[in-house]
């Protein structure tokens, strides 16, 4: 089967983090004899790290970007011709991109999408809902609290559209072999106790409610965060106020990120209604223990 995989975000070499999960399900796919063309943007303009809703918060004019993409993707998809579409966050990429194409559409869902859907007027969402479930014929969550959270804002009809063709699967995760790696990171560390967050550094991650845990709880020495993003001056300036050791390394090849996710002593996640995140399937992966920080 020809299957088109829309998505604005996906790996542009092995050591981007960008959409691995996305690449994951690609090969995946191909494993089991499908022919699958990947159909994303490149990065700049409204796509990239750390995310499109960040990034055209920070310059609104990318709007036009990511316009742009959305009529030069539906134009490819038109053209390819394939039997199945796997559109990965429903917006752009089911709606507007995927809604033309006859081919059977599957919708996934990650968490940015689902909550700028939530955030949207009332009329707005119904209506950009009610095209997505009118077109596929499954919709896909990553975690159950991101399908409760859209049903809960959707009017009784859409929701009962939406019910239909919903499911809950988390999103494929590829685990590269970093055991020796962590082994010398955890050599490198001795006997210092280290916290680990991984993640974007935007709002909706709370990093800072990992940093006033570990100023609390006094439970660590060291909180390595893993990530950039436009949050990240204001994570330092608490950290710094709450007399917390904390160390930015910014963005890292994602097998870097799984090395600290190894060698840390505990992963700290108070993300916002992600629930099943591949940060945390990871941290499983690896024999981490997780501390999911909650609190307002």
């Amino acid at each position: 089967m020809r299957i088109a995989l829309v998505t604005t975000s996906f790996p542009a070499d092995e050591g981007d983090p960008s959409g691995h999960f996305v690449r994951a399900e690609a090969r995946q796919l191909e494993r089991q004899g499908h022919e699958v063309i990947v159909i994303a943007p490149p990065s700049g303009g409204a796509f990239g790290w750390p995310g499109v809703a960040a990034r055209v918060r920070e310059r609104p004019a990318r709007l036009l970007d990511a316009a742009r993409w959305v009529m030069e993707a539906r134009g490819r998809l038109a053209r390819l011709e394939a039997q199945r579409v796997v559109a990965h966050w429903a917006v752009p990429s089911a709606w507007p991109v995927a809604t033309a194409p006859s081919a059977e559409l599957e919708v996934v869902s990650h968490g940015g999408d689902v909550r700028l859907l939530v955030r949207m007027p009332r009329r707005v969402r119904e209506r950009v809902v009610g095209a997505i479930a009118a077109r596929a014929a499954r919709w896909r969550f990553v975690s159950e609290a991101l399908q409760e959270s859209l049903l809960g804002a959707l009017g009784p009809g859409v929701r009962e559209r939406v019910a239909r063709i919903a499911v809950v699967a988390p999103a494929e995760v590829e685990m590269p072999d970093v055991r020796e790696a962590v082994a010398r990171k955890k050599r490198e560390l001795g006997a210092t106790r280290v916290a680990v967050s991984v993640g974007r550094l935007v709002g909706s991650k709370r990093v800072d409610r990992a940093i006033e845990h570990v100023a609390r709880t006094r439970e660590v020495d060291v909180l390595i965060v893993v990530g950039d993003g436009p949050e990240r001056g204001r994570l330092e300036a608490l950290a710094h106020a709450r007399e917390v050791d904390a160390r930015f390394v910014g963005r890292l090849p994602r097998e870097e990120a799984l090395v600290w996710i190894g060698a840390a002593s505990v992963l700290l996640f108070a993300s916002e209604r992600e629930g099943a995140s591949t940060v945390l399937r990871e941290a499983a992966a690896m024999g981490t223990p997780v501390v999911v920080v909650t609190g307002a």
